[in-house]
């Protein structure tokens, strides 16, 4: 049987969004917009962090994935009196609390009519592996619902299933209990916990929206700071063996960002050279195109997902 790798970027939650009508509320793209309330106080979540707060301010006018990249600009935080640090783990912390009510709402919405819930459906017995650069629970509530078998590598989990990698963190990771002792809460106190490489649990899906002790996303237009951690380091190495058995490798939603492409191309560079390559991207990334053109592939361009021109599921030829 023909076995299918997964690489899931934000596209898959943008196709999501519109299918289910969400992204009126929750505008992938746009976190800083969303109406979130804060655990803590029960405000509005960006008032409780001031120093993104103020960064936003700043620079209405600009995209805001382009602002995440702003606080990791130590010159410019200092230029407008904010210290890159505090502004970079206050992102962690506010994407990681958003995306979790996001993912909790994606939950709820999902249903068997979004094609690439279907398509999934059709092709799971031969699914294995995923590797995803996405903060929300999207992929791991398609394979709940599937009764797929996934594993991260937390310390609290069966460790049966195939391998979801999420070398950018997730929503319900934390770290291990009895790792660093003290009560978060939000705005941020005089502690800083950020970037410890330990072990990490997996929390369930009504333990979401409280202050994480350690935030466990890399912010967007960030190098991935996690690459060598215990929790990353050793799912790579086993994606990249389930890579070399695999016919085909779909990349679903991938921007391939300077930031990202090390790891992308890491992916590309374990595949056989008889995996077919899916580009499944209405505007494909012209220089992911040029780091594949020596190797098979095809792209599927419908904004309605994997479907051809006639609305019809793509099926991948499956062989004994």
């Amino acid at each position: 049987m023909s076995k299918i790798s997964l690489v899931v970027g934000n596209g898959l939650s943008m196709s999501f969004g519109s299918q289910s009508g969400i992204s009126s509320k929750f505008n992938s793209q746009q976190p800083l917009a969303w109406n979130v309330k804060c655990p803590s106080t029960g405000g509005l979540l960006i008032d409780s962090f001031p120093s993104l707060k103020k960064l936003w301010e700043k620079n209405l006018s600009i995209k805001h994935f382009d602002i995440f990249a702003l606080a990791l600009d130590k010159s410019y935080c200092n230029s407008i009196g904010l210290d890159s640090f505090k502004t970079t783990l206050e992102a962690r912390h506010f994407l990681t609390i958003a995306f979790s009510e996001y993912s909790l709402l994606q939950s709820s919405k999902l249903n068997s009519d979004w094609n690439w819930f279907q398509w999934i459906s059709l092709h799971k017995s031969r699914i294995n592996g995923a590797f995803s650069l996405n903060y929300d629970l999207l992929l791991e509530s398609i394979f709940d619902k599937l009764s797929m078998t996934y594993y991260s590598l937390q310390v609290n989990h069966s460790g049966r299933g195939i391998p979801l990698v999420k070398p950018h963190g997730s929503v319900d990771f934390e770290i291990a209990d009895g790792t660093i002792s003290y009560h978060a809460q939000y705005p941020l106190g005089g502690i800083s916990v950020d970037l410890n490489d330990a072990p990490i649990k997996r929390l369930d899906g009504n333990n979401l929206l409280y202050p994480r002790k350690q935030p466990l996303c890399i912010i967007p237009n960030e190098a991935n700071k996690y690459q060598d951690y215990q929790w990353v380091k050793p799912a790579n190495k086993w994606f990249e063996r389930v890579l070399k058995e695999s016919e085909y490798c779909l990349f679903i939603g991938i921007s391939y960002f300077p930031c990202d492409r090390d790891e992308i191309d890491r992916i590309v560079d374990s595949l056989s050279k008889d995996c077919e390559i899916i580009i499944a991207n209405p505007s494909p990334p012209d220089d992911f195109l040029k780091k594949i053109k020596d190797r098979r592939y095809t792209v599927w361009d419908s904004l309605n997902g994997p479907v051809d021109e006639n609305g019809n599921l793509y099926s991948l030829p499956n062989s004994l």
